[in-house]
C-alpha cells in the first residue's frame, strides 16, 4: 500500500515537472512592463453629478484647550472649500453647486452632523445638488528647536571635533474627515479621514503656504473619492 502511494506521488511530481518545463520551453523569454491601470472612484459616483460643498466644521473652535491653534488671518472652513471645489471643478465633470450663504450647520458634533438626514434634505432641495459635502477640518503648526550633534574641521590643527547646533523647524499638520451626504434622501453615503504633516527645517511663520503644501499632498485622495484615477503597476509578458 506504501509503495502505491510512493509510486503515485513519484508519478505526479515528474508529471508536474514536465508541464513546468514545457511552459519554461514554450515561453523562453519575459520582459517588465509598467501598466497604467485605473481605480475606481471610492464614492459610487457617475462623474457627472451636482456637487456642493457646506460648512465644515474646524476643530479648533470646538475645543476649550487654551492652547488651541488661532490663525486671526486664516479662515480653514473657507480655504479648504475654496480648494476642493477647484479640484473638482477642473478634474472632474461634476457641476460644483453653489452653498447659500445663510447655510447654518444643525450640529457641532460630527457624529450628529452626518445623522441630520432631514436637515441635509432640505440643503438638497434649496440647492439641487445630488450629492452634498461636508464634515470637519483641523490644522496645526507647531514649532520646535533642539540641539544636534554636528561634525566640524579646526582651521587651528584641521582635525575634526563635534559641537551642538541649534536647529529650529515648523511642523505643518492638516487634518480632515469628509462627510458625503446624498442631497435627494439626506442620508450619509460616505465618512473617510485624510491626514497629512510636513516639517520645514526652518522656523516658519506662513501658516497658509504650510496649509497649501499639505493640501497638495492629500489632492489625488480626495479627489479619489469622487473621479476616476490611474495607479502604475508592473506586469511580466512572456513571448
Amino acid at each position: 500500500m506504501r509503495r502505491s502511494l510512493a509510486s503515485g506521488l513519484a508519478a505526479s511530481l515528474a508529471s508536474s515537472l514536465a508541464v513546468v518545463l514545457v511552459l519554461a520551453g514554450a515561453c523562453s523569454s519575459s520582459k517588465e512592463v509598467k501598466l497604467r491601470l485605473p481605480l475606481r472612484p471610492k464614492l459610487a459616483v457617475t462623474g457627472r453629478e451636482r456637487i456642493s460643498l457646506a460648512p465644515f466644521l474646524v476643530a479648533s473652535k470646538l475645543s476649550d484647550k487654551k492652547d488651541a491653534p488661532r490663525y486671526k488671518d486664516l479662515d480653514l472652513d473657507a480655504e479648504f472649500r475654496r480648494y476642493l471645489g477647484k479640484q473638482l471643478g477642473k478634474r472632474s465633470k461634476m457641476t460644483i453647486v453653489a452653498m447659500p450663504q445663510d447655510v447654518r450647520l444643525p450640529s457641532q458634533n460630527l457624529k450628529d452632523l452626518g445623522e441630520a438626514a432631514e436637515f441635509w434634505r432640505g440643503v438638497g432641495t434649496r440647492t439641487g445638488a445630488d450629492i452634498l459635502l461636508t464634515g470637519v477640518v483641523d490644522f496645526r503648526v507647531e514649532n520646535k528647536s533642539g540641539y544636534r550633534a554636528e561634525e566640524y574641521r579646526s582651521p587651528i590643527d584641521d582635525r575634526i571635533y563635534y559641537r551642538q547646533a541649534l536647529v529650529e523647524s515648523t511642523g505643518f499638520t492638516f487634518d480632515v474627515t469628509v462627510i458625503a451626504i446624498d442631497g435627494h434622501t439626506g442620508v450619509k453615503l460616505f465618512q473617510e479621514n485624510f491626514r497629512d504633516t510636513k516639517e520645514k527645517n526652518r522656523r516658519a511663520t506662513d501658516e497658509l503656504v504650510g496649509l497649501f503644501e499639505n493640501l497638495f499632498s492629500l489632492e489625488n485622495q480626495l479627489l479619489g473619492l469622487f473621479v476616476v484615477r490611474e495607479r502604475e503597476a508592473n506586469r511580466y509578458v512572456f513571448d
